[in-house]
């Protein structure tokens, strides 16, 4: 019976909060909003009082919201164009092409770049252990061809031999390229 394990809520990363990274920068734009919202309010108030219109709130709010609204899309646009990016690629990958370049700006959050890191890792890998793949399997059809041809002109002995042999390195080749693509 395992232990249950207490959920700790705020370390480097492996909590409920992050410490650092995006949740921070984004706690730490609400703050910004707040306290931008705050010097509007007030200087809002201030002004309703030495015109004495009560149009001011009004403006004051929509004033707010557009400045939310612009802010946030600025904000959101950080992550929204890399994940779209990200997501393209993935589908890309999903439909078997392992030619994916992804490339971020400088600006773009460090878990994005190395999450294209990863991902950038993963194809590599992966046209690697194909190019391997074909490779093996294009040498074992080439020596059974070999070996059907000479078994075809009656050929016996130690070349027959040597060819078997041959064949078999060519298709442990292949079981090991097989078995580097993790299936």
């Amino acid at each position: 019976m395992t232990k249950p394990v207490k959920r700790e809520y705020f370390t480097r990363g492996r909590g409920f909060l992050s410490s650092t990274g995006p949740q921070a920068r984004f706690i730490l734009f609400l703050i910004f909003l707040l306290i931008a919202y705050t010097f509007l309010i007030m200087i809002f108030r201030k002004l309703a009082k030495i015109v004495d219109l009560p149009v001011f709130i009004p403006i004051a709010l929509t004033a707010l919201v557009a400045f939310i609204g612009i802010a946030g899309t600025l904000y959101s646009h950080r992550f929204v164009g890399p994940m779209v990016r990200i997501r393209k690629a993935l589908e890309q990958v999903a439909r078997g092409d392992c030619a994916v370049t992804l490339r971020l700006r400088d600006s773009d959050d460090p878990m994005l770049k190395d999450l294209v890191r990863t991902i950038g890792s993963l194809c590599e890998h992966s046209r690697h252990a194909h190019r391997s793949v074909r490779e093996a399997a294009h040498g074992l059809f080439t020596d059974l061809a070999a070996l059907e041809e000479s078994i075809a002109k009656g050929v016996q002995g130690d070349s027959l031999e040597k060819q078997l042999a041959a064949v078999h390195q060519r298709q442990a080749a292949l079981e090991k390229a097989i078995q580097s693509l993790g299936t």
